[in-house]
């Protein structure tokens, strides 16, 4: 599941600041000129016959398939008559008003003749074509250059060939260059092509001519709040549900007393110790109260229904155990994911209840971070092995064979024997993935969760020694900034180096970039076996995608195929919405089964099970329904005949439980030897998954193997099969060269083979390999070649640039081995050589800082900063001596500055100093050198670059008191946030100058052009120093156009003579202006006197008669119950009555309804950890930030200035 984000005060939340914040907005404006709805074309012209007397839905007779993503039932398209057939479509004249036209567009791509074209003056000044594609795509034109010009728009096709049509819908001027199009409907309902809903589950829609069936619900079966399931060899499903979600399973947002602490962690043991900290605040018990449990489903009677339902474990209650979030089901064991372990659970004498338990891995779920970022799991390798991950929780595990693994701050792919022996970490870098699902060429993926920050779900193809560059920290700084004492969010490595986004110039090499992104609550994950179901999804993923709701839930299926090294998405599509789906199997016979959590962020009395089937349109029923007979009789009682044999069945899991049970017999090598030649392609890959296998440990391990005895590997028959392999590197077919490449990785002895022509190879899948096989064996005498494929990869395929590092990496078996790369002329090889270096930990970095090539520097200095110590950040703060040098991206140059802060030098101080002071300097940079010189005395204890816990010692101020003196007559010349900052550091740091008197003073507040923080500080400084006539002057200051200004003067002048500021203080309640109203009543709130009271009294009086509608009533109402006179007292007393007397059941909420605050307010939608608004919503054009599956909510204050906020609750 996506993480939780329930909360109980979350709504309350977004009924006060949404409207706080949201006001301030301007409305999103638009106007249709075309909807393409309807039974004509209006007053469009057409020309030719091509597009037919009205708009279409979804197709014409001569389309084959439907065109999809149009808006709403219907759109143009030029098909009728096919693609033989011409024409124009013409709007009347309209004047541009709007900066933006939007349309949606699909069809041939050819210019001039396939297009929209926007004319003015009978002149083509903007073009679009389609992308040879039936799904409709978004273009956006800025049209601002000819604002107030006459302009009409043609649709045009000219085009007879293939793909000669065009598709065009739902023309629009809009202020929003993201505009959202409706959906495609049909009779206002939403429309998914290919679906159609059905009556079992009221609003869930599954493919045409396919049957929902409830196989199992809360109510009769007892299944609850279900996240994963498997099935055993004989058809019975197992569900793992959770209890514990929010309800002892508990999230950082609910509990931001506790961040710095969970921050902090290291081990399991530190989140124990966590807990018993804070148990005043939250109880140990709650924690151990609900038990999460795994559940057993059979149809015992064989009719096809359900009627046993069993509790096959529980008692799962510890307080450090995690969610339910993954099973599966092999040879007589149940592998079961729960944090902090991974159990192997086993029903001994069949009564459907485990009696056996056994701890694969322990350590996992270091860190508390945000519910849902568990473990999940499992599935079975081409390998023969056990795969997961886990999401950000992290894990610190040392393992049977005492290997440690500490990542205790982001998630990872794993795998281990079905013994539970050889435990290791594969791909690190990741948020909060899914399982792992295997493509039939043994290809790893999972679907790894976006953060809430505008970033996206992203498709990730797992790789050995990967890195998705994912840690908790980066969560921090956006979710957690203050709690990481940054009161404004600040950038961040994430978002602002683009890591989310698909591979780009600006992300930083040690990591490998997504291939896809798709889903925005990625769940369940699995791949189509080979047979069954729909032919339709042959070859193709299902992924869950979990949004809280039916609405926007559902499953996605969607295709990845080779690109280069790396993979790409070629197609994606709903198989099933408006389910609340967490995960998703297909059974042995062809089904597919769901889980359905129904709804919601946490542990409920609810959840069913699913199944949904193609009836007798099942792809290939017979051969499906043979693997069903197959698994459950089992595999290893067969002979090995039988079992190659079984190499050619259709269904991928027969053939990969047919592999490994070969791998146990004793003519394996042979066998696979033969199959390895086969004709039949998917044989071949299965004897070179097989013949890896015998070459990395000589046979598949079972999870119980004979009690007492351990299969011994025949030394012979694993350099045989190492030969076999070798053999076929010279295959014409570069997916077997690459396979028998990725099987001989693994062997146990390194191979001995030419592999400098495979390293040169035409494939780019063959080269990864290749060098993937040249670094875990340490095959220096391949150095050369592989600097060559570095070289000519050139960078621009991520994924070999990563084979390659990951080859120079495993040849540096010295520290010194790869510091002459330094002078390599390529800078893609010396690129590589710094990220070689980062993960070995390796300071020749240090001679790449300055290299001429500022992707390969930024790389060194990157490096070093993450693996810092004092050491590193000096050599990154020196830099900032030729700072000019060269040039810099700002993120870039705050690595720089927090070096130096970091540091901690006196000469560190003066480079922040001069970094704040220097105009080339970009103003975002100058800020955070400003903020960092007040924080020099008292560091944070975490890095605010990066979010890490990385306390500093305090430094005494008197070592900077003279820099800052020295430099404070020319500093308090300045007229921009220096100059704040500056007086700022006079009280912190105690300053002392001559230059610092009250004339100098003077004339900063008085000068108009100053910041208004500036001359506010300033005045604090001059009144606290008891000039003559200070009295007046405050008098005075109370009027200045600036709120600061004036709300500093009124301050001190309530010090200075409480009964003057009182007569200014009533004056400024009733002010328009409204931030001075509200923060008057905070100060009248503190002053004694009748005439205080009766000011009070006077206003709240004047509130009531106002229904509570006032901007102001807010802070009335707070500084009034601050107050111990009756007679405020009483008219609060009489106020709240009146509201609880009215008719209007909102009345109570009145008092937001006007004045707030709207920086406070944007400051708590977007960044507010709890409330969560930007994990649903946007409030801003653009992706950039928030989330999708809700409204954008730009502008909604201006349109709807009303109640219905409120109700929304």
């Amino acid at each position: 599941m996506h993480e939780a984000t329930d909360n109980p005060n979350r709504f309350m939340w977004r009924e006060l600041f949404i409207i706080l914040f949201l006001i301030s907005h301007l409305p999103a404006a638009e106007r249709t000129l075309q909807a393409f709805e309807g039974d004509g074309f209006d007053t469009w012209n057409t020309t030719g016959s091509a597009f037919g007397q009205a708009p279409a839905v979804g197709k014409t007779d001569e389309l084959e398939l439907p065109l999809t993503g149009y808006a709403n039932d219907s759109l143009a398209i030029s098909m009728h008559g096919g693609e033989a057939a011409t024409g124009t479509l013409t709007s009347p004249e309209f004047k541009i008003r709007e900066p933006y036209i939007s349309f949606l567009i699909a069809g041939g791509e050819e210019a001039g003749k396939t297009a929209v074209q926007l004319m003015i003056e009978d002149k083509v000044v903007r073009e679009a074509v389609g992308k040879r594609s039936l799904t409709c795509d978004n273009v956006v034109w800025d049209v601002r250059e000819w604002n107030g010009k006459t302009a009409k728009i043609r649709v045009i096709d000219d085009a007879t060939g293939n793909w000669g049509f065009i598709g065009v819908d739902h023309v629009v001027f809009t202020d929003n260059p993201n505009f959202k199009f409706p959906p495609t409907t049909r009779d206002g309902k939403e429309f998914f092509s290919g679906l159609a809903q059905t009556d079992v589950v009221p609003g869930v829609n599954i493919p045409l001519n396919s049957f929902l069936k409830i196989e199992a619900t809360h109510e009769k079966e007892k299944i609850t709040s279900p996240t994963a399931l498997t099935f055993d060899e004989q058809g019975r499903i197992y569900v793992s549900e959770t209890h514990r979600f929010i309800n002892g399973v508990e999230d950082d947002r609910h509990h931001l007393y506790w961040y710095l602490d969970d921050l902090a962690a290291r081990k399991v043991s530190d989140r124990k110790a966590l807990h018993e900290k804070w148990k005043g605040k939250l109880p140990l018990e709650k924690l151990t109260e609900k038990s999460e449990i795994i559940r057993r489903f059979a149809d015992t009677d064989g009719d096809g229904k359900i009627d046993e339902a069993k509790i096959f474990a529980d008692g799962f209650n510890d307080m450090l155990e995690g969610t339910a979030a993954g099973v599966f089901f092999y040879e007589g064991s149940l592998y079961f994911s729960c944090i902090p372990k991974i159990w192997m659970l086993r029903d001994a004498d069949n009564d459907g209840v485990a009696d056996e338990r056994k701890v694969v891995a322990e350590g996992c779920g270091v860190r508390i971070s945000l519910s849902g970022h568990d473990m999940n799991g499992f599935t079975l390798g081409p390998d023969g092995r056990i795969y997961g991950t886990i999401g950000d929780r992290g894990l610190s595990i040392i393992t049977k064979e005492g290997v440690a693994y500490d990542y205790p701050n982001q998630g990872v792919a794993f795998r281990f024997e079905p013994d539970g022996t050889g435990f290791e970490i594969f791909h690190t870098g990741l948020r909060n993935p899914k399982e792992i699902a295997f493509d039939a060429l043994g290809n790893a993926f999972t679907v790894d969760n976006n953060s809430d920050q505008g970033d996206k779900a992203r498709i990730v193809y797992l790789v050995e020694g990967g890195d998705s560059g994912w840690e908790m920290e980066h969560q921090a700084m956006h979710s957690f900034h203050r709690e990481i004492g940054l009161a404004n969010r600040p950038p961040n490595r994430w978002m602002d180096e683009k890591m989310w986004e698909l591979e780009n110039s600006s992300q930083p090499a040690y990591m490998l970039p997504p291939c896809a992104h798709l889903t925005s609550g990625p769940s369940g994950l699995t791949y189509h076996p080979g047979v069954g179901f729909l032919e339709s999804e042959a070859g193709r993923f299902l992924i869950c995608d979990y949004r809280g709701g039916t609405t926007n839930s559902g499953i996605w299926s969607f295709e990845m195929k080779p690109k280069g090294a790396g993979m790409e998405l070629t197609d994606s599509r709903k198989l099933a919405w408006g389910v609340c789906a967490t995960d998703v199997e297909y059974s042995w016979d062809g089904k597919v089964f769901v889980t359905d959590f129904v709804t919601g962020w946490k542990s409920h009395q609810n959840g069913r099970l699913l199944s949904i089937s193609a009836g007798d349109k099942t792809w290939l029923q017979e051969e499906a329904n043979s693997a069903a007979r197959i698994i459950k009789e089992g595999f290893d009682q067969r002979s090995s005949a039988e079992l190659a044999n079984l190499l050619k069945h259709l269904d991928l899991r027969v053939r990969l439980r047919a592999q490994l049970a070969l791998t146990r017999k004793a003519d394996a090598l042979k066998r696979f030897s033969d199959a390895a030649d086969s004709s039949i392609f998917h044989v071949r890959v299965h004897a070179i998954q097989g013949l890896g296998i015998m070459v990395r440990r000589g046979s598949a391990l079972l999870p119980t193997p004979k009690p007492g005895f351990a299969v011994i590997p025949a030394a012979q028959d694993m350099a045989d099969a190492q030969k076999k392999l070798i053999s076929l590197l010279e295959d014409k077919n570069s997916e077997i060269r690459a396979l028998s490449l990725k099987a001989l990785a693994d062997s146990q002895s390194k191979p001995v083979l030419q592999l400098g022509p495979l390293l040169g190879d035409e494939s780019s899948r063959v080269r990864f390999f290749a060098a993937i096989l040249a670094g875990k064996h340490k095959m220096i005498e391949n150095f050369g070649q592989v600097c060559d494929l570095l070289e000519e990869n050139a960078n621009k395929d991520a994924y070999l640039r990563h084979a390659g590092v990951f080859a120079l990496q495993g040849m540096a078996t010295k520290p010194t081995f790869l510091n002459g790369l330094a002078v390599h002329e390529s800078p893609a090889v010396r690129l590589a050589a710094v990220v070689a270096m980062r993960r070995t930990q390796n300071l020749g970095m240090i001679r790449f800082m300055e290299d001429d090539d500022t992707k390969v520097a930024d790389e060194a200095i990157r490096a070093l900063y993450d693996n810092g110590s004092s050491f590193h950040y000096r050599l990154i703060a020196e830099l900032l001596d030729e700072v000019h040098k060269r040039e810099w991206t700002p993120f870039m140059l705050r690595r720089l500055i927090h070096g130096a802060f970091r540091s901690g030098t006196e000469d560190d101080f003066k480079r922040l100093l001069a970094v704040a002071t220097d105009a080339k300097i970009p103003d975002s940079v100058h800020e955070e050198a400003l903020r960092l010189i007040s924080l020099w005395a008292e560091p944070f204890p975490v890095d605010q670059l990066t979010g890490h816990w990385k306390p500093l010692e305090k430094r005494d101020p008197a070592t900077i008191r003279p820099i800052l003196a020295a430099a404070l007559p020319d500093l308090l010349k300045r007229q921009d946030n220096v100059l704040t900052s500056m007086l700022k550091w006079i009280s912190e740091y105690q300053l002392e100058s001559p230059s610092l008197n009250s004339d100098a003073l003077r004339t900063i507040i008085q000068n108009a052009k100053l910041p208004a923080e500036a001359r506010a500080i300033a005045l604090d400084l001059f009144a606290a120093s008891s000039p003559p006539e200070l009295t007046h002057f405050l008098t005075e200051l109370i009027k200045d156009p600036s709120d600061d200004v004036s709300l500093s003067a009124l301050a001190a002048l309530t010090k200075l003579s409480p009964e003057t500021a009182i007569t200014a203080l009533g004056t400024l309640v009733s002010s328009d202006k409204v931030a001075r109203a509200q923060k008057a009543w905070n100060i009248l709130a503190t002053l004694p006197g009748d005439s205080v009271d009766a000011i009070f009294e006077k206003k709240i009086n004047e509130l009531s008669a106002a229904k509570g509608i006032s901007s102001s009533a807010i802070e009335l109402l707070a500084a009034a119950k601050k107050r111990t006179s009756p007679l405020t007292k009483n008219a609060l007393v009489a106020f709240e009555k009146s509201l609880a007397e009215s008719t209007d059941p909102l009345a109570k909420w009145n008092i937001s309804l006007e004045g707030g605050d709207v920086d406070r307010g944007a400051a708590l939608f977007s960044t507010h950890p709890a409330s969560e608004c930007m994990r649903c919503h946007r409030a801003a054009e653009g992706h950039t930030v928030g989330g999708e599956t809700a409204p954008n909510l730009l502008g909604i204050a201006n349109r709807h200035k009303d109640k219905r906020y409120f109700s929304n609750r």
